[in-house]
């Protein structure tokens, strides 16, 4: 298995797919410095118009309150920074929790699954692999591993550059402490984990589906359309809010939130694992009877 996992690996570091995804990181990491260097005091002020000043003041200090105070709000996609104490002056560890994003990275990792496994079905180069003994649990794990090491790579290039650029253009933004980077650390491990069950069910969806454009339209759906629909429900009727709470869907968010507690995060990390290994699971099962051509 060793080998098939290093094969898999040198694959991923040679697939142009993941080497375009690796660009998209970085554009993404550079949109959230843009986003939030963009939304300062005098941007806002120019933007309400020819209200008088006090009115503006007013206005601008209702908005920094109503952010400081916002707590995590599922079907926000995108990156944006709820529960900072000050939008207009986000320190580097909140900035590193926004760089996260809300269904960007699912988005890249249903490309990724896609090019990386349901392409293989119709390149036939699967049955290839399988002709030489290679068992195909095995090579499914494989698969996950080296998809798994990819997501962690692209997550690391849009977190990792965008907190370093922050850094160098604003400081830290707040009197530094070593706890606050292994907090950072913790968020980002948490974060490997939630995403290593995503990259499971995406990849039990490639297996089913066996197409590029259907695995990455239905990983949409799941991970972006989903939220945004429940978004509508959330806070309306008890029982559905405590049974979407023990989803991947909604744990996915909340792991990288600004807001979110140790609590959440131990949470979303054992939804996390029981997910993945249900996944992992199915996927291996449905993929050992597969007529693989």
């Amino acid at each position: 298995m060793y080998r098939l996992i290093k094969a898999e690996l040198f694959k991923l570091f040679k697939n142009k797919t993941f080497k375009v995804l690796c660009i998209v990181a970085i554009i993404l990491s550079i949109i959230v410095i843009a986003m939030t260097s963009i939304i300062t005091e005098d941007f806002l002020l120019k933007a309400l118009g020819d209200i008088p000043q006090e009115q503006k003041m007013i206005q601008l200090e209702q908005i920094r309150g109503a952010s400081s105070e916002a707590s995590f709000t599922p079907g926000q996609l995108g990156f944006h920074v709820s529960g900072a104490k000050d939008m207009f002056n986000i320190t580097t560890i909140e900035l590193f929790h926004t760089a996260f994003g809300v269904g960007a990275i699912e988005i890249l990792i249903g490309v990724l699954v896609a090019a990386f496994l349901a392409k293989e079905y119709s390149e036939g180069t699967i049955k290839n692999i399988l002709a030489y003994g290679k068992k195909r649990s095995h090579y499914y794990i494989s698969k996950w591993i080296a998809i798994t090491v990819g997501t962690t790579i692209i997550m690391a290039i849009t977190v990792g550059l965008a907190t370093i650029i922050n850094i160098i253009i604003n400081g830290w933004g707040e009197p530094f402490e070593i706890i606050q980077l292994m907090g950072m650390l913790k968020t980002f491990g948490a974060a490997v984990i939630v995403n290593s069950a995503v990259v499971a069910i995406i990849m039990l969806i490639a297996t089913l589906v066996k197409s590029n454009g259907a695995t990455i339209g239905i990983s949409v759906a799941i991970f972006v359309g989903i939220p945004l629909f429940t978004s509508f429900l959330y806070g309306k009727i008890d029982w559905f809010d405590n049974l979407y709470e023990l989803t991947l869907l909604y744990n996915v968010a909340i792991v990288t939130a600004i807001s979110a507690n140790s609590a959440d995060v131990i949470k979303a990390i054992m939804i996390s694992l029981v997910t993945l290994v249900a996944a992992l699971g199915c996927g291996i099962a449905v993929f050992n009877k597969q007529d693989i051509k």
